[in-house]
């Protein structure tokens, strides 16, 4: 009887968290946007109509993201790539500080940037042992052909690290024994920044059951 209260329990939050989650987050934003348009309406000495107060964080929430794509347009130029490339390395050289900004530099870059190096697919290979699966990338396939003199039949693979995916490694693998995964690389990304708490939908696993079958069939 414990243990079912115990798993419905646990199923019940695990359904409901991200619900109340988004819904904090939500209303966090509609109460900080509320509290900066107060400030700003109290420093200009404006006094709006009351049927317009609750729709004032809204149009604080819209200010903001314009704002954000307006620096985002700035740094896209000749002038604004200057500008924030010297904020850059104006931050980088402030100890402790530069280690923060680099991690929150990073981990954005690998969210919502646009990575220079464009990967094949995400894959599973046996690393560091024989049993052990850690995800990676297929940066380059059959590379024996380009690496003379390592033989065909071997292909580079990223192996990144958590939360910081581009502090990873390459590695020269058999081809043989990468498994292609059925999930998007942002997908994979996501699984390597949250240090394997936000999880791909179960093709993953899928996949590799099929061919663990596979391996004990033949």
């Amino acid at each position: 009887m414990g243990a079912r209260l115990r798993r419905y329990f646990l199923t019940g939050l695990l359904s409901t968290l991200p619900i109340a989650v988004t819904f904090y987050v939500l209303v966090w934003v509609y109460n900080w946007s509320n509290s900066i348009i107060g400030s700003i309406l109290r420093a200009v000495d404006a006094e709006p109509s009351r049927w317009l107060l609750p729709f004032l964080p809204i149009l604080g929430i819209v200010a903001t993201l314009g704002l954000v794509a307006l620096v985002g347009a700035l740094a896209g130029n000749y002038v604004g790539r200057l500008i924030f490339g010297a904020i850059d390395r104006s931050i980088k050289t402030i100890p402790l500080i530069r280690e923060v900004y680099n991690a929150v530099q990073q981990i954005s870059q690998t969210l919502l940037g646009q990575p220079e190096v464009q990967f094949q697919r995400a894959a599973l290979v046996e690393y560091p042992r024989k049993g052990v699966y850690i995800l990676c990338f297929i940066a380059s396939p059959e590379v024996g052909k380009r690496l003379s003199p390592l033989p065909e039949g071997y292909t580079v693979v990223l192996v990144p690290t958590s939360p910081v995916p581009a502090s990873g490694m390459a590695v020269i693998v058999p081809t043989a024994d990468v498994i292609p995964l059925d999930i998007s690389i942002e997908d994979a990304l996501k699984y390597v920044v949250s240090a394997g708490f936000i999880l791909p939908d179960g093709k993953a696993k899928q996949l590799t059951e099929n061919r663990s079958i596979a391996k004990s069939g033949t």
